[in-house]
């Protein structure tokens, strides 16, 4: 009885990810609620916890980046990131993808990196650089670099999973931030290498010969488009402001204020459990939903911005859906993790023993499952600390939640460059995995897990 017990478990687990995989993020959320369902009330399992405290992160950075692009701040900062960008074309292969790592720290998103596609590719071709090298690149930064946002919903996490164990804002982007632009500019130079030359590319060739495609145009110094909203470039550097305000606190916790908590002493004596009041700063996982909703108040008051417009960028969805994920994955993951707990602490401490690189192995293959780093790491975190892990070598391994863009042609940013690379260079594959996208996301994991393993060495 217990063996099918676990085996009807194992399947309530992969059902909602198999359908996830078919009918995309609502559907693996709302299969993970029927798998929860059964286990509770059929099973008689112990539901998991919902990480309320990632979901309140996720919609106020996504709140903050709706209203700063409402106001519209995200064109200015596109605007800008362009003319760096036709000023040195030839070195887009390079440029290009900071630019993407940059932006995405910045905004705690890679959403980000839709506005930027068109201008990758019309400074690529119009360099005769083959489009492939940089969207595919791009495709890839814009997951890796969300390890050092101190924005991102992945950061705060991580950190507030962690700080138990000494873990910090400060140390995480000491890991995070070399391992990730490090990875980046290795990704690039070998990217610059990656497929044929345009002239030497036959499905190029047959496209400009039919007329399918334009031949390289010259690139204009400067192209002219609508004016901005007045108080555009004041709602970006409010969100900035943001980011940095956020840094600030999490660097230095001494400027968080503090608040007074009963701790019950109950360590076995005869006399009665005593109460002792205990100082502690309020953590970091209240401090950025309280500061990016403060941003977005700003962005409102002061760019004079309206709630319908906020509401109607597109991002404001896909920060549902990331929540509404955390909702579901995490508690159907966490269900499971409350029955077999033991099993789970063993597994993870014996493929630990064998190898510490099998958390990053294990990170990756549940992110490509999930196609969630944060309902990921919300699974495989607590096991890990349970299992004796330190956090410097998880910090040093989080580059393999990128794993969640294994599937990257199937989602809306990798159709981006395929529909907008013209030349036919940038392809979906004919299994999905044996894309454009495969081979710069396998490299950007593999150089920011070999740098951060060494970074995390001097900093825990």
């Amino acid at each position: 009885m217990t063996v099918f017990k676990v085996v009807v478990e194992i399947l309530l687990f992969l059902l909602p990810l198999a359908l996830g995989a078919r009918y995309g993020p609502f559907g693996l959320i709302g299969a993970s609620a029927v798998s929860v369902f059964i286990m509770v009330e059929v099973l008689r399992l112990q539901p998991g916890t919902a990480p309320i405290a990632a979901i309140f992160i996720i919609l106020s950075v996504i709140s903050a980046t709706a209203a700063m692009t409402a106001a519209g701040g995200m064109d200015w900062l596109v605007r800008m990131a362009a003319k760096a960008l036709r000023r040195h074309p030839k070195q887009i292969p390079i440029i290009g993808p900071l630019l993407v790592w940059l932006f995405t720290v910045m905004s705690g998103t890679g959403n980000i990196t839709f506005a930027l596609i068109p201008i990758l590719y019309e400074v690529s071709y119009s360099a005769k650089i083959r489009p492939e090298r940089v969207l595919a690149t791009a495709n890839a930064v814009c997951q890796l670099a969300l390890m050092a946002s101190p924005v991102a919903a992945v950061s705060y996490v991580f950190i507030q999973m962690t700080e138990s164990q000494g873990n910090s804002l400060g140390k995480t982007l000491a890991v995070t931030v070399p391992a990730s632009l490090i990875a980046t500019v290795l990704m690039s130079l070998v990217m610059t290498r990656y497929g044929k030359n345009l002239e030497d590319d036959p499905e190029y060739q047959r496209r400009l010969a039919a007329g399918e495609v334009e031949p390289p145009p010259e690139l204009a110094d400067d192209v002219e488009a609508e004016p901005l909203p007045p108080r555009a470039a004041w709602s970006a550097y409010i969100f900035v402001g943001g980011v940095i305000v956020g840094c600030i606190l999490g660097f230095f916790e001494k400027l968080r204020p503090t608040y007074s908590v009963a701790v019950i002493d109950d360590s076995g004596s005869l006399d009665a459990p005593v109460a002792h009041m205990v100082e502690r700063h309020v953590s970091m996982s209240t401090m950025i939903p309280i500061t990016m909703f403060a941003v977005v108040g700003l962005i409102m008051i002061i760019c004079k911005v309206k709630t319908p417009k906020v509401i109607g960028q597109p991002i404001v969805g896909t920060g549902l859906i990331a929540a509404l994920l955390l909702l579901a994955t995490p508690v159907m993951a966490g269900t499971i993790l409350n029955a077999h707990m033991e099993s789970i602490k063993s597994f993870v401490g014996s493929a630990i023993g064998v190898s510490v690189l099998l958390f990053a192995v294990i990170l990756f293959v549940l992110a490509a499952l999930i196609q969630s780093q944060v309902a990921s790491l919300t699974i495989l975190i607590p096991a890990s600390v349970i299992a004796g892990l330190g956090v410097g070598p998880m910090t040093g391994m989080l580059g393999a939640a990128s794993g969640n863009n294994l599937l990257a042609s199937m989602g809306g940013l990798g159709q981006a460059c395929i529909m907008t690379d013209k030349t036919g260079s940038t392809k979906q594959g004919s299994i999905l995995i044996n894309g454009s996208f495969t081979v710069p996301m396998l490299l950007g994991v593999v150089f920011s897990i070999a740098v951060g393993m060494v970074v995390q060495m001097f900093v825990f």
